[in-house]
């Protein structure tokens, strides 16, 4: 009867005399606001639905203000959704694409800047709305503030393009995340900014520590990752790379045989290129120094192609002598220059 005049405040305070229970008082929060949005008044329905919120399925209440296109009134419903904890990762999208149709930052701003205690939202769905509708900055803002350390990079350097701040990010990451996006990311990042790159790659293969740790008595010993995996890193960076394997056979000697091995062909290249005599001069000393460094012992073969294919006769004629190849250097010591196809026996 209360219904049928439509007295619904009065049926709801009689319910709550009676002590109906929640369930009770939720269908009469949906008739009343069924019949609010019937006569149109939207506004005052979305309050009704908003009291129905743990009862009514939400979808029931979504699907009539997207039908009606009352993005206002919806957004004030998933709000309360989410305050209540009790949104889903559909209606988090829903609700940032509603901001962003309505381009209120304010309220984008104050929903993504929620402290820790108070997400009522699925932050990596969160980051994938922001991204696609080209609010990047508020997507890093919550990739970084929620240790989503790949969605931070993948939009700092695919978006935004700030490769500067993503090699810092990285630098303050532990090794094992540090390392996996040096990888990852390490050729880009070359590419773009390739003096700083080669510092961290420099520190993440000798010593590292996240920077912004502090060192103390108690401080770890920094872990090192495996210098020969980031050499290709450096493709079409062969200055960066010739500083590199340089700075890691300088300070690790213990260095993996990849990175002497490239550091002499990088040397015998740079010394096959080079017309300036004085300065061909050094880069010939540079690599028969390494050639006598005691390391290619285990790939003596390798080391001789090397010297053969860029016709560095000092260095064959080192290997001959230290291998003992008495025929080969009787051969190199009567012939003006090296033949690349110089027969090779064991030493």
């Amino acid at each position: 009867m209360l219904f049928r005049k439509n007295l619904f405040e009065m049926a709801i305070n009689l319910a709550k005399s009676h002590h109906l229970d929640s369930d009770g008082l939720s269908e009469i929060f949906r008739q009343y606001g069924d019949h609010l949005y019937n006569k149109g008044n939207h506004d005052g329905a979305i309050q009704q639905y908003i009291r129905t919120i743990g009862k009514l399925e939400p979808s029931y209440v979504i699907r009539k203000f997207l039908d009606a296109q009352r993005i206002h009134n919806l957004t004030a419903y998933l709000q309360m959704l989410h305050l209540q904890s009790l949104a889903n990762a559909d209606h988090t999208t829903l609700l940032l694409n509603c901001y962003t149709k309505l381009k209120d930052s304010s309220k984008l701003e104050e929903f993504i800047k929620t402290s820790e205690s108070e997400v009522h939202f699925d932050v990596e769905t969160a980051i994938k709305v922001l991204r696609q509708a080209g609010y990047h900055s508020h997507a890093v803002y919550l990739a970084e503030k929620h240790e989503h350390h790949e969605w931070y990079l993948k939009i700092q350097l695919e978006d935004i393009k700030n490769y500067q701040e993503a090699l810092h990010y990285i630098g303050k990451l532990p090794f094992e995340q540090a390392e996996s996006n040096m990888k990852r990311y390490g050729k880009i990042l070359m590419h773009h900014v390739p003096n700083e790159t080669t510092e961290l790659l420099k520190i993440l293969c000798t010593d590292y520590r996240p920077s912004g740790v502090n060192e103390g008595p108690g401080m770890l010993e920094g872990k090192k990752a495996n210098s020969e995996e980031f050499i290709p890193v450096f493709a079409n960076n062969s200055r960066e790379l010739k500083a590199f394997l340089e700075h890691m056979t300088e300070v690790q000697a213990d260095s993996p045989q990849g990175v002497y091995d490239t550091l002499l062909e990088l040397r015998l290249q740079n010394w096959a290129h080079e017309r300036d005599e004085q300065i061909k001069e050094k880069l010939h000393n540079e690599a028969l120094t390494l050639l006598k460094s005691g390391r290619f012992k285990t790939v003596f073969d390798k080391a001789l192609v090397l010297c053969q294919m860029h016709n560095f006769k000092d260095g064959v004629l080192y290997l001959y002598e230290q291998g003992k190849l008495l025929q080969q250097l009787l051969s190199l010591e009567s012939c003006p220059s090296v033949a690349p196809t110089a027969a090779i026996s064991e030493p």
